[in-house]
């Protein structure tokens, strides 16, 4: 397997700095000497035990995480498929008893309506196997649970290969079961800024982020954008505002919640125009 090379590293270094610093994400580690799964199972079972996440007991957590795990694992009828069942369980819950013949409560993996419940984290050089080994730059995670992967090149080198690199990886021969649970794949360098797409979005389809800027009476941002915009501002190139337009905690929530209505192909209108 290739080493990164210094010019990329510094890259990587980089937004893993505005990723800690600007998004406040938690920095899950260098990953690249161990074997990952697209759900962290202790991170997401000490969430739902949490205040934020419920606080379910440890039975009920590790039952819905068992469930999410086996249903992200479920690759017979295909990725998309795989990946709608996921969303569909992120989205709605899991139905849980705490006991047999006990009536069900629904376990939500992730707080739709309040972001700041959420640990949103952040880990890079994350190795997975299962048909070949491969290992993507950056991964992106909600409670434990890997929702974003990010391929990132130098300057010199286009955003193309980084998207083409992605749906490699996706490919049945490769790694498709981490892909399972994403709900973006992007692939970025300083130069062009950042592309994106869902599981299964070929090259032509995937999309250049734009904030909307426009703030009229008649069409007003909301303070979220308002201050995503300020924010903006003041980073110093286009890789980086798009980054965190994309990834500020509100609008991934929001964003993701959008995503599954525009699989596989297409990803979401790359603008925000109203929350």
């Amino acid at each position: 397997m290739a080493k990164i090379n210094e010019t990329e590293r510094q890259t990587q270094n980089h937004v893993i700095q505005l990723f800690r610093n600007q998004l406040d994400y938690k920095y899950y580690g260098d990953l690249s000497g161990q074997i990952n799964t697209n759900i962290m199972t202790d991170k997401l079972t000490t969430w739902l035990m949490s205040p934020k996440g419920g606080c379910h007991s440890k039975s009920v957590a590790i039952k819905a995480v068992d469930e999410l795990v086996r249903t992200s694992g479920n690759l017979q009828q295909g990725l998309y498929k795989a990946n709608m069942e996921v969303y569909s369980l992120l989205k709605y819950g899991a139905k849980i008893a705490e006991n047999q013949g006990e009536s069900k409560k629904t376990v939500h993996f992730i707080d739709w309506e309040h972001s700041h419940n959420n640990e949103f984290g952040i880990a890079e050089e994350v190795t997975i196997r299962e048909n070949s080994t491969r290992r993507p730059d950056l991964v992106v995670y909600i409670n434990g649970i890997a929702v974003a992967l990010i391929e990132l090149k130098k300057s010199t080198v286009s955003v193309a290969e980084g998207i083409r690199q992605n749906i490699s990886n996706q490919n049945e021969h490769f790694n498709p079961s981490f892909f399972t649970t994403m709900q973006f794949v992007m692939a970025g360098n300083p130069s062009e800024g950042l592309r994106y797409g869902t599981v299964k979005t070929e090259e032509k389809y995937y999309l250049e982020w734009k904030n909307d800027v426009v703030n009229t009476e008649a069409q007003p941002l909301d303070d979220v954008s308002l201050d995503v915009l300020e924010k903006c501002s003041a980073l110093p190139d286009k890789l980086d505002w798009q980054l965190f337009s994309m990834f500020q905690g509100h609008r991934l929530i929001v964003w993701a919640a959008l995503q599954a209505a525009f699989m596989p192909q297409k990803p979401v209108y790359s603008e925000f125009i109203v929350w």
